[in-house]
């Protein structure tokens, strides 16, 4: 399909263009049909004004939402880019190009593939931002192991994928803290960046926001690029790699999230401070371990929405 072709799609979507100005053309063009031939077209035509109308209204209705919390909606692979040796991005089409996704930060969509059979239902967050009209971006690492994953890397652009939500319990209110502290590793990201975007697209949130975020590797880092565009047009905002495997150009810190960094890059215990931790298991609970003893108030049961330590 040509360019020319989609901007005249994405302009026939929109109700002012698609339902109001064909409705109204009809209408001059019915009176000006009566007033040239001096018969009354007007009441015969509306039957017709209605069908229009209402065949219009009725795809405008089916096609004016893309995700739904209580059933599946199939979207469309609109492309995909490699980000890493092993991490892609998956760009899925909405219903229509106007529209855009309120996620809440830090909820995530299901996705449902079949496999062998089988529906193999997983979670992922999307990283779009909710200014972003007409798609939905996914980040998906293909794991050895993993048979969704493993899905997503063998689909072509115009495959579809069943989606539901938004999903999740995480409570974000702009300048509801004075300093975010955020654990991540790995894949993990990606429900930091919803919250980084949720932050940085509010001009009135003055939240400042501190993230530690590991990797094995430097190139293991997703979407660097966009992290440091970020921190660069935010000033609020401090960002801290730390690489288990470092090559010797590498200048930022070495090994696993210790204490000690913990202390030092993140806000220290307070009621006006929050931490949020999100990374593999094992990098949870070591995070957690930590944060109770800088003094954080840690529940031993699983995150609710307003938790002061959020565990994702």
């Amino acid at each position: 399909m040509s360019k020319e072709t989609e901007d005249q799609k994405n302009v026939l979507d929109e109700p002012i263009h698609g339902i109001y100005i064909p409705a109204a053309l009809y209408l001059v063009g019915v009176a000006i049909t009566t007033y040239m031939s001096g018969e009354l077209k007007i009441l015969w035509s509306l039957p017709v004004l209605f069908i229009i109308m209402f065949t219009r209204a009725y795809t405008a209705y089916k096609r004016r939402r893309s995700l739904y919390p209580n059933k599946w909606t199939s979207l469309e692979l609109e492309d995909q880019t490699l980000i890493s040796k092993n991490t892609a991005l998956y760009r899925f089409k909405l219903k229509t190009r106007l529209e855009s996704l309120d996620i809440p930060a830090g909820h995530h969509v299901a996705v449902r593939v079949p496999i062998d059979g089988k529906d193999e239902i997983r979670y992922y967050n999307p990283i779009s931002s909710k200014l972003e009209d007409g798609h939905l971006d996914l980040v998906v690492k293909t794991y050895v192991d993993g048979k969704v994953s493993r899905y997503f890397a063998g689909l072509s652009t115009g495959d579809t994928v069943d989606f539901m939500g938004p999903i999740g319990t995480l409570n974000y209110e702009p300048n509801s803290s004075r300093h975010l502290g955020i654990v991540a590793g790995g894949s993990g990201i990606t429900p930091v960046l919803q919250i980084l975007n949720e932050v940085v697209t509010v001009p009135e949130d003055l939240t400042k926001v501190s993230l530690l975020y590991a990797n094995e590797t430097e190139n293991d880092i997703l979407l660097k690029e966009e992290l440091d565009e970020m921190a660069e047009k935010y000033p609020h905002l401090q960002i801290h790699y730390v690489v288990h495997y470092p090559t010797d150009t590498w200048t930022g810190d070495v090994g696993y999230i210790t204490k000690d960094q913990m202390s030092e890059y993140l806000p220290e215990y307070s009621d006006d401070n929050r931490l949020l931790i999100c990374g593999p298991d094992e990098m949870n609970k070591l995070a957690l371990q930590y944060a109770r003893e800088l003094g954080w108030k840690v529940n031993s049961t699983k995150s609710s929405g307003d938790d002061q330590v959020f565990v994702f």
